[in-house]
């Protein structure tokens, strides 16, 4: 009797309903996949993997093609450059020192394009060397304005503001004419060798003696006597080698051309390249 009332209070136990909410969660375990390629936890197919070597090897043959077709077909290879700001070079003339005609673009160095006219042409200021494809090279030249005209006992070379030599007048413009035995820095009367650039105190010096030049006069310059002209009352005024403290000298010059009047002298020359110690000399 006992027996059969704990098993009915035991099955009346199990027939009770749960509550979900003290009730623990049950979990499964899942392994592997269903057939077809499914994800079970997702339901989305697995992408096929891509073979890195196949990639790597049309990526490889891809930019061979594309260097073969930049080195071997004319559409891709400078023919002529495109020349612009100078009248005097042309661009056979160009291309010939730079070994530009034929070239693969991409083996166009402008950086090297612009050094080597610069050493090959003083005259230029300043180059700009710009690519564009397929196959044009443009380059931009600046040239250098000459200001002063220096004739060296008939050989003559002109000078732009900077002070840089060159061998040929490029200006249709009105330069400083300098007729000289001599020039600026020489090491004596018989040194000939002409620098390649003069320093700015020159050129600025000249400009200034050529501002103030009288009408229709001759600018000199000697290697004993520096700078200096021809004036109206017929001996030479020589000023230095340079435009220092001109205003005073010239203040000074024209004091004694009114003494030498008062006291009829007639110089062949006037030095003031020292103003503490002028002097003036007879022909002899």
């Amino acid at each position: 009797m006992m027996q059969n009332q704990d098993k009915g209070r035991k099955s009346g136990r199990r027939n009770q309903p749960v509550n979900a909410e003290s009730a623990p969660l049950q979990t499964r375990r899942y392994h592997g996949s269903f057939s077809g390629g499914q994800n079970i936890l997702s339901g989305q197919k697995k992408k096929p993997r891509v073979n890195p070597r196949l990639v790597s090897g049309i990526l490889s043959l891809l930019l061979t093609l594309a260097a073969s077709a930049f080195t071997f077909f004319p559409f891709f290879r400078v023919q002529t450059p495109v020349i612009s700001g100078s009248t005097r070079m042309s661009a056979e003339e160009i291309t010939y020192y730079t070994g530009l005609r034929n070239l693969p673009i991409y083996q166009v160095d402008p950086e090297m394009i612009r050094s080597t006219l610069l050493k090959r042409y003083p005259e230029i200021r300043d180059i700009s060397v710009s690519l564009e494809y397929p196959s044009s090279v443009n380059i931009i030249i600046e040239q250098r304005n000459p200001l002063i005209e220096w004739d060296f006992g008939g050989s003559k070379f002109w000078i732009d503001e900077d002070g840089t030599v060159m061998n040929e007048n490029l200006s249709p413009e009105k330069q400083v004419y300098v007729l000289a035995d001599s020039f600026p820095g020489a090491k004596n009367r018989a040194d000939r060798k002409i620098p390649a650039k003069f320093s700015r105190k020159t050129v600025d010096s000249i400009l200034h003696l050529g501002r103030i030049l009288p009408e229709g006069k001759t600018l000199f310059f000697t290697y004993e006597n520096g700078f200096g002209w021809d004036t109206d009352t017929g001996y030479r005024l020589w000023l230095g080698m340079n435009d220092t403290a001109l205003e005073e000298k010239l203040a000074m010059a024209e004091s004694l051309k009114n003494y030498f009047l008062e006291e009829e002298i007639e110089p062949d020359m006037l030095s003031l390249e020292f103003t503490h110690a002028p002097y003036y000399r007879f022909s002899e």
